[in-house]
């Protein structure tokens, strides 16, 4: 029952960034103005908790016609952090038996408030799970974040009171 919860909510993240990658190039094109950190109610022990959760980040960088678009359910292994330590700069996963560093350009990101900036430095986590949109420009030389889901996500759902 909890593999087929765990599978079927993986199912759909990839589904909807299947769709977005199969959308005509004009609506799939996201500029890096168009960022977004976004958060989503979660249960936690049958209650939903009070402060929405980080379940994605969205538009990260402009996808880019000469760049090979990728797509990977993996772990975070590596995290490098700005020179305040607060921004997420590179995170690194392992790819096709490889290490990629991956840049986040949370902190390039001219839309990004700090708050957002904040949550998303809380959301990236050495050793958790995510379904992870990048880009290889320049024969791989540069990998760049486009889109970062938790691949983990309980789903809320309202309370029904039954009639008796």
């Amino acid at each position: 029952m909890c593999l087929t919860k765990i599978l079927s909510a993986t199912a759909r993240l990839a589904c909807l960034l299947m769709i977005g990658l199969l959308m005509p190039a004009s609506f799939v094109c996201a500029a890096s103005d168009s960022a977004k950190v976004i958060h989503a109610a979660v249960q936690k022990h049958g209650r939903v908790d009070a402060k929405p959760a980080v379940i994605a980040l969205v538009s990260m960088d402009e996808v880019l016609p000469d760049c090979q678009q990728q797509v990977t359910v993996t772990k975070v292994k590596t995290v490098a952090y700005s020179e305040s330590g607060m921004t997420p700069e590179k995170i690194g996963v392992d790819w096709l038996g490889a290490k990629l560093d991956i840049a986040t350009n949370v902190g390039e990101n001219p839309v990004l408030s700090l708050e957002e900036i904040q949550a998303a430095n809380q959301f990236i986590q050495v050793g958790k799970r995510y379904l992870i949109h990048f880009q290889l420009c320049a024969e791989g030389s540069q990998r760049s974040l486009i889109n970062m889901y938790a691949e983990h996500m309980a789903p809320t759902r309202p309370v029904r009171k039954l009639k008796t």
